[in-house]
């Protein structure tokens, strides 16, 4: 459909600004979210450092503790030396001020001889690991521990029971998995009690039960996030796993309460659990999306025992991302207003003087080279102004030029009817000519056969290679004038391909070479027939043999003295590959490509005959072959051999019904 031009100007100008509106809208959404989304991976990340540094920082400080009660700085080490009991109260007054759920002294069998408080007396405590290696190391031992429920309940029923918590169903959990938790997740540090010739008679050990312990994931909450909330949820959440499962945590549940038993999901479980990767990004928590960070938590022994987790709900960030793309697409809305606004405007200002300027153009279309359009009022500073007096111009120009171009028309008709009068004039003295050397030719031929023969009388040897010499110089006169009589008909266009069923070897073949028995004998050369049996060709009798007069006199010609040529052909398909081989210097591959123009001659190789020619044999030969609808190309190795191949169609009696 054809628009006005104000109408396409405007839809371009308005579609240019929706796809640059789109393409803003949708790089500032991906960028508003990558920036959004990012920074509150960055801060969750940061966050997870942070808790993992301050769980580092219990570990160490607890190893401090046993070392400094170990150390003797108190009375233990010297009752423990002494074998004097170590008072109960004590024991506990100094647990409380540490701040530790149990504190413990052991024998070096690992039994324990004393506790801050429950009935632990006599209880072998060398299962775990962290007392194992104090036993083996004989140094001080921090980290992570699993218990059993038995090893809690004698020391404190409280402790017990913070251990035991029930697993809750959670959406997105990895199916399967514990009912209960029955074992204490332990942050465990023990110390070597030295005597004073350096053995080993004791172990002091100190320990915090995480499970249901929230003073550390506040305490990292408080630090890192502030006790914030958002929409009735906590900005900021940290929790330990046990498993999959959350033992303390500050994530709360839809009752309100801390989600104590909730699992992980499954894609964080496999990623961190079984893998033991960290993981970061978007996670279902409980029952709302936070963005979050994970790492695995390891035993001293290195087994994955547990997950460290920092999240921020992701409902804030997502409420931030919208406010900011809705802002951002209220002022790209007013942008594209105002550029429809501004799109009219300019439409309607071009269109203007474009459309003078069409009906400008429409009027010299048509032949009237006087039209001329309003002249601008200021050329110099607008380009549409400066394009209407350019218009004008061209107006007076292509006015003056026509007056030109009728003027030399009439010169170039006057000048193209006298070459063709000359062009003619000289085809008829060409065909005059070499029709009355053709006949004066023939005459000198047959005297000179009749004498060279001995017809008219004897004759002495050297005569005879005198008169050899004459007749060779004869038949290049005789070539060259039958090459300038085919030229003169193939310029007349008078060269007509009159074609018939025709057999290459008898028809052809064998008649040419008792034509030429004497050539190939004087140069000693030997010509092999290797024409596929009862081979035929639909083409003009006497136009194919000039196409074989020519190839077979280049091949004596320019071959090597003493060589061969090989005349061989095939059926292909619908048609004959031919070809007409010699061994020789052959042609130099940049001088292939001169083969078959007009008046073409090549440098004869060395060893080649030296004759002067018309330079129009392969050019006859080409233009006969295109006059059958065929081609004809030449490939050879320069210095070693040259072949000629040509094409001809094959008589329709002689295709296989298949093939038709």
């Amino acid at each position: 459909m054809d628009f006005p031009l104000r109408t396409r100007l405007l839809g371009a100008f308005v579609g240019v600004a929706v796809l640059s509106g789109a393409l803003t809208i949708l790089a500032g959404s991906f960028l508003i979210n990558r920036m959004v989304i990012g920074e509150a991976e960055r801060r969750v990340v940061l966050g997870l450092r942070t808790a993992h540094a301050m769980w580092e920082r219990r570990l160490d400080e607890a190893l401090k503790v046993c070392m400094v009660i170990a150390g003797g700085d108190g009375d233990i080490a010297e009752k423990l030396a002494s074998n004097q009991a170590v008072d109960q109260h004590t024991l506990d007054e100094l647990r409380i001020e540490c701040g530790y759920d149990f504190l413990q002294m052991l024998d070096i069998r690992g039994i324990i001889f004393a506790t801050a408080r429950g009935d632990d007396i006599g209880v072998q405590a060398s299962s775990s690991p962290i007392i194992k290696r104090v036993l083996f190391e004989k140094k001080p031992v921090a980290g992570l521990s699993i218990l059993p429920l038995e090893d809690l309940a004698t020391e404190n029923d409280t402790l017990a029971a913070r251990t035991r918590i029930r697993v809750l169903p959670t959406p997105h959990a990895k199916p399967g998995g514990p009912d209960e938790i029955t074992k204490a997740m332990v942050l465990e540090a023990a110390a070597p009690i030295m005597d004073e010739s350096e053995q080993m008679i004791g172990i002091v050990r100190v320990g915090t039960v995480i499970n249901q312990n929230y003073d550390f994931v506040d305490f990292v909450r408080e630090n890192i996030f502030t006790p914030a909330t958002y929409d009735g949820k906590n900005l900021g959440t940290v929790t330990v796993f046990q498993g999959d499962v959350r033992i303390t945590t500050n994530v709360v549940g839809a009752d309100g309460q801390r989600a104590i038993g909730t699992r992980v999901s499954e894609e964080v479980y496999d990623q961190v659990l079984g893998q033991g990767k960290m993981w970061i990004g978007p996670a279902f928590v409980v029952d709302s999306w936070y963005i979050s960070a994970y790492e695995p938590l390891r035993n001293i022994q290195d087994d994955i025992v547990g997950m460290l987790y920092v999240g921020i709900l992701k409902k804030r960030y997502d409420d931030m991302r919208r406010q900011a793309m809705t802002i951002f697409i209220v002022v790209a809305v007013l942008v594209f207003t105002c550029a429809v606004f501004l799109s009219l405007w300019l439409a309607a200002r071009l269109a203007r003087p474009l459309s003078q300027l069409t009906a400008g153009a429409a009027e010299v279309t048509r032949g009237n080279l006087d039209y001329q359009l309003p002249h601008p009022p200021a050329a110099k500073r607008d380009e549409i102004n400066r394009l209407t007096s350019a218009f004008n111009q061209m107006v007076n120009s292509l006015k003056e030029r026509n007056e030109q171009l009728q003027h030399s028309r009439d010169d170039l008709q006057q000048t193209a009817t006298e070459l063709k009068q000359w062009v003619k004039n000289y085809l008829e003295a060409l065909e005059f000519i070499t029709h009355e050397l053709k006949n004066q030719i023939a005459a000198m031929k047959i005297n000179l056969l009749a004498v060279r023969d001995g017809y008219v009388g004897k004759i002495s040897e050297d005569q005879r290679e005198a008169l050899d010499d004459v007749g060779r110089a004869i038949n290049r006169a005789e070539e060259m004038t039958l090459n300038y009589l085919n030229l003169s008909r193939i310029e007349r266009r008078e060269l007509q391909v009159h074609a018939r069923p025709l057999h290459i070897e008898s028809d052809v073949i064998r008649p040419l070479l008792n034509n030429f028995r004497g050539r190939i004998e004087s140069r000693g050369m030997r010509v092999q027939v290797k024409i596929e049996k009862d081979l035929s060709v639909q083409a003009d009798p006497s136009l194919i043999q000039i196409v074989y007069e020519n190839l077979l006199s280049n091949a004596i010609k320019y071959g090597r003295k003493g060589g061969t040529v090989i005349l061989s052909g095939e059926q292909r398909n619908d048609e004959a590959e031919l070809h007409v081989w010699n061994d020789g210097p052959g042609i130099p591959p940049h001088q292939m490509d001169k083969l078959f123009k007009k008046f073409s001659r090549l440098q004869p190789p060395p060893g080649a005959e030296q004759a002067t020619g018309t330079g129009l044999g392969l050019f006859i030969t080409r233009e006969i072959l295109r006059r059958h609808g065929e081609k004809i190309h030449a490939e050879g190795a320069s210095n070693e051999w040259i072949d000629f191949i040509f094409t001809l169609p094959v008589p329709e009696t002689l295709l296989d019904p298949k093939q038709g």
